[in-house]
């Protein structure tokens, strides 16, 4: 999944489903927000076919390469290439080509891409194949270290929108470009492409322009909404002649849901795309899980998704199970909310916390101040985005609940007011809890860490 400001731009934050919360969480005053429990933390475990293996023969991972495009004018990204022992020159390999390539490769991440192909291809479960990793572009001429895993800021505008861009600068730069180091297939049957998110939509949009060079689409949480037109697909999918695309798509029932703006609820158009592909008879398969936005799911059935993409594919071995029922039997571990809450416990909060979150190469810095005397709580918020002026805030409508603090902020972000709730357990270290919003119709929470200052 991505990572997310904190302050008033948390636009960007995730959507879990919701409950109101007990009615003695309002006091004092009527609450400005319709206060909420965050939907339970639903987390998919990963597999012995995501997990490093001793026993297998390890590939490279090379790179990250700089890379400014003719195609994308203006832009610079970065891309790593995983190279798997198997690979001898002596034949071409097959080609699997991922978006948000940070995150794809991070060893410690939910994808771990490299490490999936390292331990199918040693199995001979999937063809020999060279992963592609690549971020989206940062527009300029540098690509700071600062953004990590999040996302640079052409990332919408490559991976959402509805035209043969972005698979033009992949087929006639990316390609090209490793293929003079490495004998790559141009069979499109033997190329694969993939992403989660925005880079889900993404890769379908390449297969989509392009079938007579990419014919396998690896789709997780697909952004097939209305950020840049992306929900016309189910009813162009309908109304186009069928292509030779193989897909095998994953969603769940809680990924930022919207009532108000269907175009913009995630889990009601992958539902639609599905519909709309098996209409047309398409190879297809899809699982739909439990989770919000996040890629754990898709992490965790990677490497069946990946085995029933090339399962019938020359010299691989055929699959002895059902690959798609194996990938929908894999269960979710669902976290405690509020790990440590004592409705009964008595304690005082106050004092000053702090928090960071980061947002491409962009760091903002909370800070919260509680004071309670008789029994009452009160307390300032203040917000630093970046190198901008603080802007502080008081606390709305806060409430002790045993060791549990709960209260409103109201901030100001341009020419708009965003408000949100804050809940989490007090601990001598600190507090550890939810942030919870609305924005655009959808619910968006995030969790909340705070620090206590000594």
């Amino acid at each position: 999944m991505k990572t997310f400001v904190q302050s008033a731009a948390v636009a960007t934050l995730l959507l879990f489903a919701s409950s109101d919360l007990p009615s003695q969480y309002v006091s004092g005053q009527e609450a400005s927000i319709k206060r909420r429990q965050p939907q339970p933390q639903v987390r998919y475990p990963l597999g012995a076919d995501s997990l490093p293996n001793d026993q297998v023969p390890k590939g490279s991972l090379e790179g990250p390469y700089l890379f400014k495009s003719n195609v994308i004018e203006d832009t610079v990204r970065k891309y790593w290439v995983y190279v798997p022992a198997q690979y001898t020159g002596d034949q071409p390999a097959c080609v699997l080509v991922f978006q948000d390539g940070a995150r794809a490769i991070n060893p410690n991440g939910v994808l771990r891409v490299p490490q999936v192909l390292e331990n199918l291809i040693a199995k001979n479960q999937i063809p020999v194949t060279i992963g592609i990793f690549i971020t989206p572009g940062q527009r300029g001429d540098e690509f700071p270290e600062s953004i990590g895993t999040g996302n640079p800021n052409n990332r919408d505008r490559e991976y959402d929108v509805l035209n043969d861009t972005y698979a033009r600068m992949v087929i006639d730069e990316i390609l090209p470009e490793v293929g003079q180091k490495y004998k790559l297939t141009d069979d499109p049957a033997g190329r694969a492409i993939g992403g989660s998110s925005s880079g889900a939509i993404c890769a379908f949009t390449v297969a989509w322009e392009r079938p007579d060079q990419f014919r396998n689409v690896v789709s997780m949480i697909g952004s097939y909404t209305n950020i840049h037109g992306g929900h016309v697909y189910p009813d162009l999918v309908r109304k186009a002649d069928k292509k030779p695309i193989r897909i095998f798509l994953q969603d769940g029932e809680n990924d930022l849901r919207s009532p108000d703006n269907l175009d913009r609820d995630w889990y009601l158009q992958n539902q639609k795309m599905v519909a709309a592909l098996m209409e047309k008879g398409y190879d297809m398969a899809h699982v739909f899980g439990k989770g919000g936005h996040s890629d754990d799911h898709g992490g965790a059935m990677l490497p069946q998704m990946l085995r029933w993409i090339w399962r019938d594919y020359p010299g691989v071995q055929s699959p002895a199970t059902d690959l798609v029922a194996e990938a929908a039997a894999i269960a979710p571990e669902i976290d405690e909310l509020y790990p440590g809450y004592d409705k009964d416990a008595n304690l005082d909060p106050s004092g000053t916390y702090t928090w960071e979150r980061r947002f491409g190469n962009v760091t903002s810095t909370s800070t919260l101040r509680l004071a309670f005397v008789d029994g009452k709580l009160s307390g300032e918020y203040s917000v630093q985005r970046g190198d901008a002026d603080p802007t502080s805030t008081p606390i709305i409508n806060p409430v002790m609940d045993g060791n549990k603090v709960v209260f409103d902020v109201t901030v100001p972000f341009g020419n708009r007011d965003f408000s949100f709730t804050l809940a989490g357990v007090v601990s001598d270290e600190g507090i550890n809890g939810w942030q919870m919003m609305d924005f655009g119709g959808q619910n968006r929470d995030s969790r909340w860490n705070a620090s206590r200052g000594r």
